[in-house]
C-alpha cells in the first residue's frame, strides 16, 4: 500500500516543482550517441540541466525538441545542457543518432535503453521534461507536450535562471 501512494504521489511532487518543493534529482551514468559517458554530476559543474525523455516513436516528443531548437543558442549562453533522454530499446539505438542528426538536433542525445532513467525520474508519460538547477533540484517538470508548450518551458527558464546560469532565488 505504502508502495501504491508512493507511486501516485511522487508525480504529483514532480508536476509541481518549483524552488519551494523542489526534490533532489537522481545521479545517473550513461553513454551518449558517441559513446561518451554523460554523468549528471559533472554536467552540473558547468551549469544547470534540462533533460527530455523522448523516442523514436512518440511523435509529441520529436515535435517538443524540434520546437526548442530555436533556443538552443539561448540555452548555451546560460550554460543550461540540454540532454535528449532517448528510451528506446536496444534494437532501435543504432537509428536514434541519424535521426537526431536528420533533425539538426544540438543537444547531447543520451542513450538508456533499459530505461533506467524514466524508471530513476518515474516518468509516466512521455516527453516528459525536466529542469535541475546546480543545487541537484528539480526545479521545473512539464509533462507531455502541445504546440506553444515550449514557450512555457523557455520562460520557466529565463524566469529561473539570470545571466551565467545561476539560479534567481
Amino acid at each position: 500500500m505504502k508502495k501504491l501512494a508512493l507511486i501516485l504521489i511522487l508525480p504529483l511532487v514532480f508536476a509541481f516543482a518549483d524552488e519551494s518543493t523542489a526534490v533532489d534529482a537522481p545521479d545517473f551514468t550513461l553513454e551518449d550517441v558517441d559513446g561518451n559517458t554523460v554523468n549528471l554530476d559533472s554536467l552540473l559543474t558547468k551549469g544547470p540541466v534540462m533533460m527530455s525523455f523522448w523516442a523514436l516513436w512518440c511523435k509529441m516528443c520529436i515535435k517538443e525538441l524540434d520546437a526548442l531548437k530555436p533556443y538552443a543558442e539561448e540555452f548555451d549562453s546560460l550554460n543550461i545542457t540540454l540532454l535528449a533522454l532517448s528510451q528506446d530499446k536496444t534494437r532501435s539505438v543504432p537509428k536514434v543518432k541519424p535521426f537526431a542528426t536528420s533533425h539538426k538536433w544540438t543537444y547531447q542525445v543520451v542513450l538508456d535503453p533499459e530505461n533506467m532513467m524514466r524508471n530513476l525520474y518515474n516518468v509516466q508519460a512521455m516527453p516528459t521534461f525536466f529542469i535541475i538547477d546546480q543545487n541537484k533540484k528539480i526545479v521545473f517538470t512539464h509533462q507531455g507536450y502541445k504546440p506553444g508548450d515550449e514557450e512555457i518551458i523557455v520562460a520557466r527558464v529565463r524566469e529561473l535562471f539570470k545571466e551565467g546560469g545561476e539560479c534567481e532565488q
